[in-house]
């Protein structure tokens, strides 16, 4: 008995790509609940009062408790759209880290590096395994041919 894959690009395995793929889900799974539980427990827009920080930090962080769930969202269901959303998520993290670190480290002679370890590793991650993910995808389906009207 057989049991047959739909073949990678490669003509491989589909397997390495679902270990991808899971590795995208639990990374932006607990993205996602991290955010939610926040703001379940201190409410949209919330700004520690013992460490405040500008809002348009909190804004756009607040962006990723919509934002993690959609990428999972797109990932299942329309893979390339997930693809891009998920690489898009991971840049704004980092252009909101880079930011966050600048910030602190003007205004508050602090070094705000916690967030590299996970961002950071699970971004070189997506970028090293995101063309990997797009060629295995399938293809979106076109749309079918515009009719015209028939002048008769």
């Amino acid at each position: 008995m057989t049991v047959e894959t739909q073949p990678t690009s490669s003509g491989g395995s589909p397997w390495p790509n679902r270990l991808i793929l899971a590795v995208y889900f639990v990374c932006f799974s607990v993205g996602s609940l991290a955010h939610i539980a926040q703001a379940v427990m201190f409410g949209f827009f919330a700004n520690d009062p013992e460490n405040p920080v500008p809002m348009g930090f909190i804004y756009v962080n607040e962006l990723f408790t919509f934002l993690n769930p959609l990428t999972i969202v797109l990932l299942i269901f329309k893979r390339r759209a997930g693809i891009i959303s998920a690489l898009a998520v991971v840049g704004l993290v980092f252009a909101l880290n880079l930011a966050l670190m600048a910030w602190m480290w003007t205004a508050q002679h602090k070094l705000h590096i916690v967030w590299l370890y996970l961002n950071g590793t699970m971004g070189l991650f997506m970028l090293f395994t995101a063309k990997r993910l797009w060629r295995a995808a399938p293809p979106e389906k076109a749309l079918p041919p515009a009719t015209t009207p028939s002048t008769t």
